[in-house]
């Protein structure tokens, strides 16, 4: 009876396997499985791993030739039920519902996924069956290296196995084996304990299983473990252990259309500079009669009374109210030692309809906010974040450092110019190296000397002990006040014969224009029609030819100096002047222009190398100060920390 109903069962899967077949056929597929003596031609040895679960689902060939004409490319057969090897696949069958199929297959696993070299019709029975994982004594065989992605993906998941001993995650971007390393709490050299192993095994099965519920519908959907990176950047590993499914469902659902833009392969869409306003005057006068006050909330880390950056921000908060009067309402929200989910969670509440967090590390919160509340508008000052839930702001400070760096080797009489750099993040080589640019074009023989803020404790004293006599501090803040236009003391600073460093140059945030234009775009509609335009991920990455940066100089800087920081500024402004069109060889000897190439927005905010004129090197995070690591971690620039 048991082999009459198990006959069955065959049938069935000879059905599916044909139905596989025949799909491939018409649609000029290979219909059979993957050979991996097709693929890895060289005589790569093979490294034993051990007798260990595997996915199912990540079986995808054979080793070799012999078996294939068997079995359909999903590991359905395709043979008769009147042969041999259908009775094999029957007995199996029967062994699988009596006591389980116990014996271990043996496979080849290869860039992360597997090929039986023994043990394919139990493959197809417990695959047929619905079974999610195969124990299978497994050996590795490593493809050569190169900088394809999926190769060095591959070389990250042998080190990743070394100290997880799962297979349970498949990653083929460089970089995301260490990031689940990272959100799970743990140091990149941890080794996981059983205990740490089951719970992980235990936690990602119930997100894969909400998952496919959830996406079910998503056509070309992220897999599983794309998703799992994408929810722990935004929500906390114990969570997932802890939180019932209804709330991970919750989750999954509102985190759906932000999947796409998790991975590299959806880019985001950069404004750089504020979109004209197409509305007639007859139809801005209409708007006037019937658009209602705009409520806008900023949340500030610190109370601006007491510090730069935030008092810098709310400077331009209060000239954006002033030009815009009426029209907007604005709420301000500090967030200081609370929690900065629940500040801009009291603001929804109290009806703000655009949330502007004004420092990189509220990113996390807005997103959490945004995933919450559907068509609240949410802005971040931040640089290139793929997320089509929150849209990030920030100037093109390069353009004003180019200059300072002009100013700065205009002055130079020997020893070094200092650098002092905050966070390896997205957008500050660019900076570094621009500075390092101007440098050269006024004192080619002058070196730049770099230190990090969030890597040293002192990085002025660091400096002065290197012969700094001119170094560039970070940026500053332009306040329009009613006295006029005030610059708060920053920028590049000289030595003076006194011993004394004094201000010579300063870059410059507006962050009153460039709230300004932000609100009028979302005033004018221009918010919504973007997104139409874009479908997606948007950031604002405006520049001097906007206002929303610029220089000041110092008095004591020669007028010659000023003349020609005058006209570099305009040739900046109108777009004559690229800081990167130019000669660049980086620090390990790799040209990155021959002087003809123009650098693209991406190439721009996402450099990871540093001018050869430059003293210094981009550090790791573990190399920084732990107040530091969690904005780096937010924008991190994706280098691989096993590289350097």
């Amino acid at each position: 009876m048991k082999r009459e109903l198990a006959a069955n069962e065959y049938q069935n899967a000879l059905k599916e396997g044909k139905k596989y077949y025949d799909s491939c056929m018409i649609h000029g597929k290979y219909p059979y499985m993957q050979v991996l003596e097709d693929l890895e031609k060289s005589s790569a040895s093979q490294i034993p791993v051990g007798t260990l679960e595997i996915p199912t689902e990540r079986i995808v060939g054979s080793v070799a030739q012999g078996r294939i004409k068997a079995f359909a490319g999903n590991f359905m057969p395709l043979l008769p039920q009147n042969t041999e090897f259908a009775d094999k696949w029957i007995t199996l069958y029967v062994a699988q519902e009596d006591v389980g199929i116990r014996d271990p297959i043996t496979v080849v696993e290869y860039m992360g996924l597997f090929y039986v070299q023994e043990g394919h019709k139990r493959v197809s029975v417990l695959r047929y069956n619905d079974v999610p994982t195969i124990r299978a004594t497994v050996s590795r065989m490593l493809p050569a290296w190169s900088d394809d992605a999926r190769v060095q993906a591959a070389y990250e998941l042998n080190r990743f196995f070394k100290l997880s001993g799962t297979y349970r995650v498949y990653f083929t971007h460089p970089g995301c084996y260490a990031k689940l390393q990272q959100y799970m709490g743990f140091e990149p050299d941890h080794v996981w304990t059983q205990d740490e192993r089951q719970t992980f095994h235990s936690a990602f099965w119930d997100f894969s299983e909400i998952y496919k519920k959830v996406s079910a519908d998503i056509a070309d959907r992220p897999s599983a473990d794309e998703a799992l990176l994408a929810y722990l950047k935004l929500y906390t590993y114990s969570e997932l252990t802890q939180l019932p499914d209804a709330e991970i469902s919750r989750r999954l659902t509102a985190l759906l259309p932000q999947l796409r833009f998790m991975s590299n392969d959806e880019p985001v869409e950069v404004s750089t500079q504020p979109e004209a306003s197409e509305k007639s005057v007859i139809s801005k006068f209409f708007d006037g009669l019937t658009r209602s006050t705009l409520s806008v909330a900023f949340i500030y880390t610190s109370d601006p009374a007491t510090s730069v950056w935030s008092g810098g921000h709310k400077a331009g908060q209060d000239y954006m109210m002033e030009k815009l009067g009426k029209s907007v309402s604005v709420q301000s929200y500090i967030v200081g030692n609370g929690s900065a989910e629940e500040v801009m969670e009291q603001a929804v509440s109290d009806g703000a309809q655009l949330i502007i967090a004004t420092a990189p590390t509220l990113l996390l919160a807005a997103r959490r906010l945004a995933s919450a509340h559907k068509n609240l508008k949410v802005l971040v000052c931040a640089l290139s974040v793929p997320y089509a839930d929150v849209r990030t702001y920030y100037c093109r400070m390069f353009e004003a450092k180019f200059l300072t760096g002009v100013i700065a080797g205009s002055l130079w009489m020997g020893g070094t110019i200092g650098y002092i750099a905050r966070y390896p993040i997205l957008g500050e080589p660019a900076s570094i190296n621009a500075f390092a640019l101007g440098v050269r074009m006024t004192a080619p023989y002058a070196r730049v000397e770099l230190s990090w803020s969030s890597q040293s404790p002192d990085p002025w004293s660091e400096l002065i002990s290197k012969r700094a006599r001119i170094i560039s501090l970070f940026e500053t803040t332009l306040r329009h006040t009613p006295e006029g236009d005030e610059i708060l003391p920053m920028g590049t600073l000289m030595m003076q014969p006194s011993g004394k460093f004094e201000p010579i140059a300063s870059a410059c945030w507006d962050w009153g224009k460039m709230y300004t234009q932000l609100v009028q775009t979302v005033l004018d509609g221009g918010w919504d029609n973007y997104r139409l335009t874009s479908g997606g991920a948007v950031n604002y990455w405006w520049g001097m030819d906007s206002g929303v940066i610029d220089i000041s100089l110092s008095d004591s800087v020669p007028q010659g100096v000023k003349q020609l920081a005058s006209i570099l500024r305009q040739d900046m402004k109108d777009g004559s002047l690229k800081p990167f069109r130019a000669p660049m060889v980086d620090t390990e000897g790799n040209v990155r222009n021959d002087d003809t190439q123009l650098f693209s927005v991406e190439d721009i905010m996402r450099m990871d190398w540093l001018l050869d004129s430059v003293n210094g090197r981009i550090p790791k995070e573990s190399e920084l100060l732990p107040m530091s690591r969690e904005t780096t971690r937010l924008l991190s620039l994706d280098y691989d920390e096993q590289k350097q």
